[in-house]
């Protein structure tokens, strides 16, 4: 019975390997599927870095978790659409001075960073920033990225449309030779799109803007263009 179920097997495995072979052996078209979009980032992010300073550990601790309850007094009381406040990098280091040289500590300085999420940029960044200028110690951040939501579905609108160019391709091709029942053999795809986050620095909007009567600020997100690629080859019978 072993060897029954042993000479099946090896003859089983000749026939796909033939099979592979004819198709390897047979015409084939190779094309080259290609698509472009044109994007906006959907998600814009505050970044703030706070520092206080104090002779002892605990009130320098004290100092910046009052300023980061404050800031987010601040965000809360603005009523947008939706957000997320986050903190990060929470530090606690001597003060050392360098002067001359020489190195002296003086006390202790506490730090972290915030990050302010917006879903809504449209909505809620202009005002938001505007609330942020009004105070003289906030330094701030502006930078734009695209959400991970968005960030699949332009991956899936990228890869449909190759997939589709390249079977235009071939199908075009198949029509003006006069090629009949074409298939597809292989697809060779490894493409990966990044979404990098476009960074606008605010400290010398800042400036700018602590006059009593100057403007609010504007935004508009540089567009990006991506791009996907796939090779898909399509044999045909004689």
């Amino acid at each position: 019975m072993k060897k029954v179920l042993l000479i099946f097997t090896v003859l089983l495995t000749g026939f796909y390997a033939s099979q592979a072979q004819n198709i390897s052996n047979s015409n084939t078209i190779q094309v080259s599927g290609k698509s472009e979009i044109s994007i906006k980032p959907d998600q814009a992010i505050i970044s703030i870095n706070i520092e206080k300073i104090a002779m002892d550990a605990s009130e320098a601790a004290a100092a910046l978790n009052k300023k980061t309850n404050e800031i987010e007094k601040l965000v809360n009381s603005g009523q947008l659409s939706d957000f997320n406040f986050t903190t990060s990098q929470y530090r606690i280091n001597q003060n050392r001075i360098y002067r001359q040289g020489t190195s002296k500590d003086s006390g202790y300085v506490a730090s972290q960073n915030i990050k302010i999420e917006l879903d809504d940029p449209e909505k809620d960044l202009v005002s938001l920033v505007d609330r942020l200028n009004k105070s003289e110690e906030i330094m701030f951040q502006v930078s734009f990225s695209v959400s991970e939501e968005m960030q699949k579905k332009y991956e899936n609108e990228l890869l449909t449309n190759a997939l589709k160019d390249a079977k235009q391709k071939a199908e075009l091709i198949a029509a003006t030779m006069d090629l009949k029942n074409i298939k597809v053999f292989k697809i060779d795809y490894s493409g990966q799109q990044s979404f990098p986050p476009r960074p606008v620095q605010m400290e010398y909007m800042k400036v700018q803007m602590r006059g009593a009567d100057s403007a609010p600020p504007t935004f508009s997100p540089e567009e990006q263009k991506l791009t996907d690629e796939v090779l898909v080859m399509f044999y045909f019978s004689e």
